[in-house]
Order: C-alpha cells, then structure tokens, then sequence
C-alpha cells in the first residue's frame, strides 16, 4: 500500500475528553504503549489495548477499527490530562471512560467474530479506488498532537494504515478522504 504525500496535522491544547461508550465484556490488557510514548513516573497508565488487537482491528474493517481508534485517542487524553498536573480527573477516566471504551470495542470485534476463521469468503473484487484515512497520535508535554494521513487507493472494505497509524474511516475518493480527514481532526 503506498501512502498518500498528503496529511494534516492538528495540535490541540488541554485535555480530551470523550463520551463514554456503552459497554461490553470486560477483558484484562495487555499493558502495551501507546503511540504517544512515555510518560511521566507519576502519569504512567496501562495501554490495555495490545499492538496485535490494533492490527486485528484494523484486519477486521471499518466498524471495528474505529472503535479501536477512539479507545486509543481516550487513553491519550488520560496521559496529557495527568501531564497537564491534573491527575485525579485523569484517574477518573482512566478507570471509568477509557475502560468502557475498551470494552465497548472488544465487544464488537468479538460480535462480528473478528479474528476467527468463519469459513471461506469470496474474494473482493472490486477496483481498488478507495482511500483510508488514518490517524496517529503524539502527546509531548502536555500537547495532544493528532497527524493524520489518506492511504490508498485501497479496495472497497479493506482496512490497513502504514505502521504507527490507526484506521479510522474508508472514503471513495482521495479528495472526500482529505475533506472528511480534515474534519475529523478539526474535531478533535
């Protein structure tokens, strides 16, 4: 897959917060990093969401590896609001959001059996004219910093992003991706 020299990158201030997410299975993490590096000795969180989920997830489709996405971007609003000096907040919703995020996308992986041989496919077909958008993100000093990127062109319902990014959304051409990309992280 060949990476598209267009990308955006949007810097934002403070801490994000997202609306929690209904929930699912628990499951235990794994206690992988994240994409945002490490952290301070007291703002050290677990990642619970191993690098081979995200590549499972980003396997399984669209569905699935968004909910991965927006679990990722949760924990990195954990780590720049405990750098940001307040961790109690950043506890909070470590323990309570973050979590129900995880588990909200565990459970739609599990439910759409993502990951498990269910028997044979038809091959996709179709031309490969699609476009990915990807995003990934860096928390330095207390900055979130989001850089995404439209990789493709890809065929219809195929995931997959350059290594470091995670899979948010399918467009069907290079200029809807760069418009609904630049959306999504002005969003942010």
């Amino acid at each position: 897959m060949q990476a598209h020299p267009t990308t955006f990158a949007l810097t934002l201030l403070g801490c994000l917060l997202l609306s929690a997410c209904g929930g699912g299975a628990s499951g235990s993490g794994s206690g992988a990093t994240s994409a945002g590096g490490g952290t301070s000795s007291t703002c050290q969180y677990s990642n619970l969401i191993s690098d081979t989920e995200r590549r499972q997830a980003s396997a399984c489709g669209i569905q699935v590896s968004g909910n991965y996405a927006q679990a990722d971007s949760g924990y990195d609003s954990v780590v720049a609001a405990c750098k940001q000096g307040d961790k109690a907040k950043a506890d909070a919703y470590y323990s309570g959001t973050y979590q129900k995020m995880v588990d909200y996308a565990r459970a739609v992986s599990k439910e759409l059996g993502c990951g498990q041989n269910n028997g044979p496919t038809l091959p996709n077909t179709t031309a490969a004219s699609n476009y990915n958008f990807c995003v990934k993100s860096t928390s330095v000093n207390g900055k979130l910093s989001y850089e995404g990127a439209c990789y493709g062109p890809v065929k219809s319902g195929e995931g997959g992003c350059a290594s470091g990014y995670n899979y948010v959304s399918q467009y069907a051409s290079l200029s809807t991706c760069t418009s609904g990309g630049k959306s999504w992280l002005e969003s942010r």
